[in-house]
């Protein structure tokens, strides 16, 4: 099942959180995912679908995988 591109980058995010009670802030995260990613036209609109690999396992058959590198910087202070 593929979820929309946004979608699946705002879940990424998201989940990056320091351990609780530690009082530690993130300021600066590098993320390396691979996602299958698609497209489709959906009421004139060009969408964009993407999700982890249902798989590890590579084959013929299966969607292409593609690594999506995302570098997040938290600016200005806490």
């Amino acid at each position: 099942m593929y979820y929309e591109f946004a979608e699946t980058l705002i879940a990424l995010v998201t989940a990056i959180e320091p351990p609780a009670g530690t009082g530690m802030y993130i300021t600066e995260a590098s993320l390396e995912v691979p996602l299958e990613v698609s497209g489709a036209i959906e009421g004139g609109t060009l969408l964009f679908y993407a999700s982890p690999p249902h798989t590890r396992w590579i084959s013929g058959i299966l969607p292409a995988v593609h690594r999506t590198t995302m570098q997040i910087v938290l600016e200005g202070a806490l």
